[in-house]
């Protein structure tokens, strides 16, 4: 099935999802307006009070005895999971969703009581624990599909590096009206034709080490998954000092892959890590982090300065690393409307208010057009949105000091809010009326800042050809970002619009909504941009590895993949859950975790109900 563009999609992609699909959204958009008539009979609903967060303590280091028991009972177990059958993975992680469905609340309560809570109260931890549920769920149905899961049609791009692209999101009627509008493609590499099967051949097993992002719980699971049950190899997840206190909880939701043998977790800072990376029995590490946690690993302090002819680095074993970005939204001009300008104002401030902006998938950089009539209009609404959201507690370490790197960088900088020691609240920051020039590029700021730079052009190919040299050559990495274009632009523009998302050399890449979401839909690849395995584009290497050389999710199971493109509607039918000032998220986001780990019509109803009362 989805061979190639002549042949019709499976069922999940039927012609007639998209009928309901259209139908839904004329439906949805109605609905919606009749709720919120009717709820403004009873009065403006208000955002939910803030609450502060506390550091957590890091968990004891691991005994070393305990630790060299456990790595031996993982390699004495990995030849018998390499040859469990896909039948009996499926329902061993069945056993672990569920589990988690269960720890819902308890997920999100400690991690508030961390990082704080805001207007959505629970919710935006809610929704996360969400993406954690779909990640399994999804990994469920390949396991159940032998990895090949139903793909949709196929189609090959235009230009002259014609390539073969799949769609893959979303699937079946029910995620279709969830995700009303919207639209995921996997693009193949030049030359390469739609293949589906596991990452690895793995058949003798392995051990892998992956060490634990710091940040976002839904990272950690989804690489437990891709590791054990993509890459066939029993595990050993080092949580993270930073959110450690997770670490009990996601113990009892795989208790029962641990309860065999498959799955270990253990806790340690620096030296723990080092011990694991450098230890007999560890054959391969994945890693989600920094890229200087990559170099110190791979490198040994002794990396190569650059034009060195030094290859070979000093540590052998394979590190499989997700990384981070100067993660840019490039703004296409256009007549917007008010309207227009206040919502994707509010989805571009989205993709930094979540995890208070330490995400290696927050906007860092607007790139918009210098001569664009609105620009002006438009940055009123994003300051409008800085000033008026709840300001975010800088919970990840050395956040200051970033946030004062920035700030001497940009002095002239405007802040909105300021920095309250009593409860570790932090202003967002904007650097405005920036050229390509003298933006900061080459630095992940990880916090609340942000950068709108202006790109003077002659008309519109001109700007995009100019914003994809900008962000492909100046700014670091290359792991998302996001495109911004009305629907008459689409339209009259449409080969402007198809140069710049062939052009630019990301992972992924989001149209119309914030990248956060990419990183949510596991049918979608993620992580760095892999090139074209040509001398000429050869991605990241070991001496530069900007966003990492590994993917994880492609829960479709594509092979030679090279990015993902997420297109959703210009505005949704219904307000959307990510925006930070979404009402309702937190039951909105129960039912999303219901929904998404069990997609039942039941389920559906429950989310549909809730999703018409988010709206401000």
């Amino acid at each position: 099935k989805g061979q190639n563009s002549r042949m019709a999609p499976s069922a999940e992609f039927s012609v007639v999802n998209s009928l309901m699909t259209s139908l839904g959204i004329r439906t949805f958009r109605a609905t919606g307006a009749a709720v919120k008539a009717l709820r403004g009979l009873g009065g403006a609903r208000r955002p939910l009070d803030f609450r502060s967060g506390r550091p957590s303590n890091p968990r004891q280091d691991v005994d070393k005895a305990d630790l060299e028991t456990m790595l031996e009972g993982l390699e004495s177990q990995k030849l018998t999971w390499a040859r469990t059958s896909n039948r009996d993975k499926a329902e061993l992680l069945e056993r672990c969703l569920k589990r988690m469905v269960d720890s819902t609340d308890e997920c999100a309560r400690r991690t508030c009581e961390v990082k704080g809570s805001y207007e959505s109260g629970l919710g935006e931890e809610l929704a996360a624990w969400s993406s954690c549920c779909w990640i399994v769920s999804e990994t469920l149905e390949c396991l159940r599909h032998d990895f090949k899961p139903p793909v949709g049609a196929t189609r090959v791009s235009e230009g002259d590096q014609g390539r073969t692209v799949v769609e893959t999101f979303p699937r079946g009627l029910l995620m279709n009206l969830v995700f009303l509008g919207c639209k995921g493609e996997v693009w193949l590499q030049p030359g390469k034709t739609l293949r589906q099967g596991p990452p690895r051949t793995n058949q003798e097993g392995s051990v892998w080490l992956v060490l634990g992002a710091g940040n976002q719980i839904p990272a950690v699971v989804g690489d437990i998954v891709h590791c054990l049950f993509l890459c066939n190899s029993t595990v050993i997840l080092k949580m993270n000092p930073v959110n450690d206190f997770l670490g009990p909880l996601l113990e009892d939701c795989f208790k029962p892959l641990i309860s065999e043998g498959f799955l270990k977790i253990v806790y340690g800072g620096a030296e723990v890590g080092k011990m694991l990376v450098n230890h007999r029995l560890t054959e391969e590490i994945h890693m989600t982090g920094s890229d200087k946690t990559f170099d110190a690993i791979t490198w040994q302090g002794k990396k190569p300065k650059k034009g060195s002819k030094l290859r070979n680095p000093p540590f052998k074993k394979p590190v499989h690393a997700e990384l981070g970005c100067v993660t840019p939204y490039i703004v296409l001009p256009g007549n917007w409307s008010r309207e227009d300008l206040d919502f994707q104002a509010r989805q571009c401030v989205s993709g930094k208010f979540h995890n208070a902006g330490h995400n290696c998938v927050a906007v860092e950089v607007l790139v918009v057009p210098e001569n664009w009539h609105l620009r002006e209009a438009f940055l009123s609404r994003v300051k409008h949105h800085l000033e008026k959201s709840q300001k975010r507690i800088a919970w990840y370490p050395h956040s200051r000091a970033n946030f004062e790197r920035f700030l001497s960088t940009f002095p002239q900088a405007q802040q909105f809010g300021s920095f309250d020691e009593s409860t570790g609240q932090a202003p967002w920051v904007l650097a405005s009326g920036l050229t390509t020039e003298t933006a900061s590029s080459g630095n992940e700021n990880w916090c609340g800042v942000l950068q709108e730079v202006r790109i003077k052009s002659k008309n519109l190919r001109d700007y995009v050809e100019q914003a994809a040299e900008f962000c492909n050559n100046k700014l670091w990495g290359d792991l998302s970002c996001a495109v911004f274009v009305d629907p008459q632009t689409q339209k009259k523009s449409k080969e402007d619009l198809d140069y710049l998302i062939g052009s630019l050399k990301y992972g992924s890449i989001a149209v119309n909504i914030p990248t956060t979401i990419v990183f949510a839909v596991p049918s979608l690849t993620w992580g760095g941009y892999p090139g074209n395995g040509t001398p000429e584009d050869p991605g990241n290497t070991l001496e530069d590895i900007g966003s990492g050389n590994t993917v994880v999710h492609n829960s479709i199971c594509l092979l030679h993949h090279q990015k993902s493109v997420l297109y959703a509607p210009w505005k949704p039918p219904i307000y959307p859950v990510w925006n930070y000032d979404n009402l309702n998220l937190e039951n909105t986001a129960r039912c999303m975790v219901r929904f998404f780990a069990f997609p039942t019509l039941a389920n559906f109803a429950s989310l549909a109900v809730q999703a018409l009362f988010g709206e401000p």
